[in-house]
């Protein structure tokens, strides 16, 4: 979905996609699940606190479009008020028992000790534009991630493959 996005929003730039890496999005919740949440239908069917992202966040419009896969809406939810800016405010507040679930990435569940059910693998790509790609920052930047200490310091996040990094997946125009 990502290679339409960019090829619409970036129509006539050049813009090539990379890839970094293929990561697990999911539903995270308090430790022991106590509300014994099995997936999405369950978000509405119960009195889950359910802590959104903001509007333009790639986890939000998953979000919807899972919710909207099994007939749901954001409206069927019980959302909090104000939604998570990033991925570790989201895992803070269900750690903090401010909300129930929200989606994220696995290490976010992970590294704050909480439940995870996963639901979606997507990659993740990095937009760079045709003449941005051969210049010393961007080249920098992936001989960097061929690296063994960052293929190391990759390996031990939870969720993330980083494989495939640095293969071209979209060459636009």
């Amino acid at each position: 979905y990502n290679q339409t996005a960019v090829a619409d929003a970036c129509k006539g730039l050049g813009v090539v996609l990379i890839e970094w890496a293929w990561r697990q999005q999911g539903l995270v919740l308090a430790p022991g699940n106590p509300l014994s949440i099995g997936g999405i239908k369950d978000l509405a069917s119960r009195q889950v606190r359910v802590i959104a992202r903001q509007p333009e966040a790639g986890a939000q419009i998953l979000l919807e479009h899972l919710l909207t896969e099994v007939g749901l809406a954001m409206a069927d939810l019980d959302t909090l008020d104000h939604p998570a800016m990033s991925e570790t405010d989201l895992g803070l507040a269900v750690l903090e028992d401010k909300a129930d679930a929200g989606l994220a990435v696995a290490s976010v569940a992970h590294q704050y000790r909480l439940d995870f059910i996963p639901l979606h693998q997507e990659r993740y790509d990095l937009a760079v534009r045709h003449r941005d790609y051969f210049e010393a920052p961007v080249q920098a930047l992936l001989a960097f991630a061929a690296t063994d200490g960052f293929k190391a310091r990759a390996a031990e996040m939870p969720g993330y493959d980083v494989t495939g990094l640095g293969r071209v997946v979209h060459n636009a125009p």
